[in-house]
């Protein structure tokens, strides 16, 4: 069925709706929300729309339905139980020139009301005609579910014709562990409305996808010595930021993982605080809760480990971790983040503090990404079994009760341990 859509301005909409049960109370309710004033008449009300009427936000015309009570009408919504009052009403909205709908008969219709979603001032209608309400609902669930991209859209078409006068904004975004499926609603919509995206050599290639009309710029680590030229690189990424947003644009610094989690993300809030530029944070999943269920490793249990216990094995400019070793609780859990390169002083440094030869641990490399792999062992043979296996980053060492088995129980399907 063709039809030639069109909004109407709230202020201006005088409707009467006939019928009070719950598809009348939806139609209210829509119409109420878009600024309309509300005449409803049936001879019972509903619970809902006896208080809108006790409130005084409807006006309540407590009788069976006659031709008079369109007087003064912009607009009819039918929608009764009884089909004979529908088709009478129907009837005589269209002899006195007035648009109506008729909830589930499209025939009596000579407008539909659509499925709609607004997001931050955006309205988006979806209409099938009524001919295909379960279409109409899946694509405005797909829409709902896009809300915080909508609500991105809207606010960079809000921006656009004055960027020159203010500056854009740099979002601090969690890649999480590498699979797109894992980015938070929040961060998939402002990757994809980004103008320049800033990330670093880890981010892979899928994620990366998502922002594909954007400018792309990489900083990856130089060869050579893990650490070496980290300051110059900070600083170039820094003055990428702030030069894109000064310049109006919409800027995401991607990081894996989480930014605020053994990232340089608290750093770079505090330089755009300082150079005057607007930036918000968008969480991450972060890289040991990823591991952690790629495995099958429960963080916390409450018979094997009552905590949990992040540490990096990664201190700064490549120095060893700044890790008191002997603090940590030997009934939880520990997670060691960027700790493969310096794994034999890691376990040795919790042998000293005193955890067990026997310990249950698991390095998770590429956690979600489709060359994931856990190697699992007890903890003195953990640097033998990392060099055999060739590990490397990125991965987590898991160390702890909760890392022994081989994590089938929560995956049906079996385990991926190597």
């Amino acid at each position: 069925m063709s039809a030639f859509p069109i909004t109407l301005v709230g202020r201006e909409v005088n409707a009467v709706v006939v019928g009070a049960g719950r598809v009348a109370e939806r139609r209210v309710r829509a119409l109420l929300e878009a600024g309309g004033r509300v005449t409803v008449v049936a001879p019972s009300f509903c619970d809902a729309l006896e208080r809108e009427a006790d409130a005084g936000r409807i006006a309540a015309v407590r009788e069976p339905f006659r031709p008079g009570h369109l007087a003064g009408a912009t607009i009819v919504l039918v929608a009764t139980s009884d089909a004979a009052v529908n088709r009478a009403a129907a009837a005589e909205a269209r002899r006195a020139g007035l648009p109506v709908n008729v909830a589930d008969d499209p025939e009596a219709s000579t407008f539909h009301v659509p499925g709609v979603v607004r997001a931050d001032g955006l309205t988006v209608a979806v209409s099938s005609g009524g001919e295909h309400p379960g279409a109409v609902r899946a694509v405005r669930e797909y829409l709902d579910d896009h809300r915080a991209e909508l609500a991105v859209r809207v606010e960079r078409g809000r921006r656009r014709p004055d960027r020159e006068a203010r500056p854009g904004t740099v979002y601090l975004v969690g890649a999480g562990p590498g699979d797109p499926d894992l980015l938070t609603v929040r961060a998939l919509g402002v990757l994809r409305t980004a103008d320049v995206v800033i990330h670093d050599g880890l981010v892979p290639e899928p994620v990366l996808a998502l922002a594909h009309r954007a400018v792309r710029e990489c900083h990856r680590a130089p060869p050579g010595t893990p650490g070496h030229g980290a300051a110059g690189r900070q600083r170039a990424i820094d003055a990428s930021m702030v030069r894109h947003a000064r310049e109006g644009r919409s800027v995401v610094r991607l990081k894996c993982g989480d930014p605020l989690l053994f990232s340089r993300g608290a750093e770079e809030a505090s330089r755009l605080t300082a150079a005057g530029v607007p930036f918000e944070v968008v969480p991450g999943v972060t890289a040991a809760s990823a591991c952690a269920a790629a495995a099958g490793i429960p963080l916390t249990d409450r018979d094997r480990a009552s905590s949990v216990t992040f540490v990096t094995g990664h201190g700064a400019g490549g120095a060893a971790p700044a890790v008191d070793w002997s603090r940590l609780p030997r009934d939880g859990t520990v997670a060691i983040y960027m700790g493969v390169g310096r794994l034999g002083e890691c376990v040795a440094g919790l042998l000293a503090a005193g955890f067990d030869t026997a310990t249950p641990c698991a390095i998770v490399e590429n956690a979600s990404r489709p060359s994931q792999r856990v190697v699992r062992g007890r903890l003195a043979d953990l640097p033998a079994l990392a060099r055999e296996a060739r590990v490397r980053s990125p991965a987590v060492v898991f160390v702890g009760q909760c890392a022994g088995g081989d994590g089938s129980w929560m995956r049906p399907g079996g385990s991926s341990t190597t």
